[in-house]
């Protein structure tokens, strides 16, 4: 069964490129997709009007918690792979994980994303043992730029004040993965014209797909890894 994944965090750090750069991984391997746009922003519904939206992609907004529930209900009974972006919002956030199987938790290289990240970590842990049985998070690091070293030892170890996963793949070329909210489709429908290292980019989006079970594997303790911020 496809797990259904949530991604939040109190500040905005890519929660909803990670969830569109997922989506498209997920399309381009044949696999349906519901995106649950759950932002205050409603940037995935904006994305959609754009055209070049993968056939297998459908986006759904959800204002509150019982229409998120509804839509998650009813990929679970469609066999579809449900994404909810949860934005930054509190209640969201913790509704969305209650209903997801896992939850990425979105760390830019900036100390106030890293704080937040710690945060909302502290938020799902408060409610461990509310929602799916089973359920998880993890770190992610997400649109990762090139930074002083010691910024990315200050983002380190805020980090590490949590003993929860670190994925140990991040997204590293922001300017591919943010391409799609300029000219509508995904990374993997774009040309290089467009969007620089999309192969490069697709490599990557398809393996972080892997690590978190939607190509493969899913996350264990066992992989929790220190998060690489600096190159």
């Amino acid at each position: 069964m496809l797990p259904v994944i949530s991604i939040g965090t109190l500040k905005t750090s890519g929660t909803t490129t990670l969830a569109l750069t997922i989506a498209g991984v997920a399309a381009a391997a044949d696999i349906p997709v519901v995106l649950i746009d759950a932002a205050r922003d409603h940037d995935l519904l904006d994305w959609s009007r754009k055209g070049a939206c993968p056939s297998k992609i459908t986006v759904e907004t959800a204002e509150d918690e019982a229409t998120m529930e509804r839509l998650v209900r009813a990929a679970r009974r469609r066999g579809d792979l449900a994404i909810i972006d949860a934005g930054t919002s509190v209640e969201a956030i913790r509704s969305a994980a209650k209903l997801s199987d896992r939850t990425l938790i979105p760390v830019r290289f900036s100390p106030l994303s890293a704080y937040a990240a710690i945060e909302t970590d502290r938020i799902l842990t408060a409610d461990a043992g509310k929602g799916r049985r089973g359920r998880d998070w993890a770190f992610a690091a997400s649109a990762v730029t090139t930074i002083p070293s010691r910024i990315a030892r200050v983002v380190e170890s805020v980090i590490q004040q949590s003993q929860t996963p670190r994925l140990e793949i991040g997204l590293v070329l922001r300017a591919a993965y943010e391409a799609p909210f300029l000219h509508g489709g995904t990374i993997f429908n774009l040309t290089d014209e467009i969007a620089p290292g999309l192969d490069r980019a697709r490599a990557e989006a398809a393996t972080l797909a892997y690590e978190i079970g939607i190509l493969g594997r899913g996350m264990t303790e066992n992989q929790a890894q220190p998060m690489q911020i600096a190159a």
